[in-house]
């Protein structure tokens, strides 16, 4: 396989010691920028395999695994979407996304880990809301947060994806459905103005107790709160594969690095606002490897949550009775392994098998970080 340079770990370990000294980077940024320009290279080891049939020699770099990687995320994505697929329910669901004014952006880029708790559950505060207070509802609902903080550019703009069930459990422990006839689940305008109320509250308390950092604009209330609503998911299997499009995506993919040269980074962008065009944009590789460090996400913080009758301390429970209702039978889904998702995503040279006679491989040896592979004449496993 023809190793190419377009690919962000590539990027990192060529420009990051230009600027490591000159710009601010956090530590936990610096480790997993390091991680990053680590991964599938012999900075991390690797394992010799041999083909059982033809003698053939194999060598696996290994991964770096960490959630920030663009290299790591395939079979992740893929046992947590597994997962879900044994929480679907035969109704309606919604996207919902809530954004922030620009004018907080610097805020948030200042107090990262508390202004995005704060937008994930005052974004899960209206839904829950509108949910109880709507007449026809008046239920608790669910829903699954996927918080970004980029747009197709890469610049910083925090925003969390919902994606809501068409429904909810009344104080009766029974199943209300939404009956909407436009596909929107509320009105979005209304929304807006709870969510911006809310979170200005919030943020002028956290100022006051000296919480968060930084200058808080004036008259926030009057700027823009955006809260967009996408019409309903055709079916419940939609909505899996349109999470696996969401979940675990970082910034940028390596799939969109058009061209790398010593000074600079040209990769490939959607203009939404001109219909979905495919544009190029072309900057300096500190400015490339900066803009990405800006979307690390915070030690420990869980940038995918489950909100309402979904959380996880009354999931199970929840679920069953609101099958119950539904009258449908709890069929389980065996969860597949690892190996099992990359056959199903990569076919059968993914499991590791011969590339020259599809033989059974064996491990031979498995080489320490930081030391080189051994010279074999063979092609590389991925």
């Amino acid at each position: 396989m023809v190793q190419t340079n377009n690919n962000v770990g590539h990027i990192i370990r060529h420009f990051l010691p230009k600027i490591i000294y000159k710009r601010g980077l956090s530590k936990h940024q610096l480790k997993v920028l390091n991680a990053i320009a680590k991964c599938r290279t012999k900075a991390l080891g690797g394992s010799v395999l041999a083909c059982k049939g033809c003698g053939e020699m194999h060598y696996v770099m290994h991964s770096c695994r960490n959630r920030n990687c663009p290299n790591c995320q395939g079979i992740d994505k893929e046992l947590w979407i597994e997962d879900r697929k044994n929480e679907l329910l035969p109704t309606r669901y919604y996207h919902v996304v809530f954004t922030v004014p620009c004018e907080l952006r610097k805020l948030f880029a200042y107090n990262k880990e508390v202004m995005y708790n704060l937008l994930l559950t005052t974004a899960w505060e209206v839904l829950s809301t509108f949910g109880k207070n709507d007449k026809k509802l008046r239920a608790q609902m669910g829903a699954i947060a996927i918080l970004h903080t980029w747009d197709q550019k890469m610049n910083y703009h925090p925003h969390v994806h919902f994606i809501v069930p068409g429904g909810g459990i009344n104080k009766c422990d029974q199943w209300v459905a939404i009956k909407k006839t436009k596909g929107f689940l509320f009105d979005v305008i209304e929304m807006s103005k709870n969510f911006s109320a809310k979170c200005v509250n919030k943020i002028r308390k956290l100022k006051k107790k000296g919480e968060i950092t930084g200058y808080v604009p004036k008259n926030m209330i009057e700027k823009q709160w955006v809260v967009f609503s996408k019409r309903a998911f055709g079916s419940p299997m939609t909505v899996v594969e349109y999470l696996g499009r969401y979940t675990h995506r970082v910034a940028i993919s390596n799939g969109r690095i058009l061209k790398v040269t010593e000074t600079h980074v040209t990769f490939q962008w959607l203009d939404r606002n001109n219909n979905y065009t495919k544009k190029q944009e072309t900057i300096t590789g500190e400015e490339f490897v900066l803009k990405f460090a800006k979307h690390i996400v915070p030690k420990y913080f869980r940038k995918i949550r489950h909100f309402g009758f979904l959380s996880s301390r009354n999931k199970n429970e929840a679920l069953n009775t609101i099958r119950d209702c539904l009258k449908i039978s709890n069929i389980l889904i065996i969860k597949p392994t690892r190996s099992e998702i990359l056959k199903m995503r990569f076919g059968e040279q993914a499991l590791l098998s011969c590339k020259s006679c599809g033989g059974e491989l064996s491990l031979l040896k498995t080489y320490a970080k930081e030391r080189a592979p051994p010279n074999f004449n063979n092609a590389v496993i991925k």
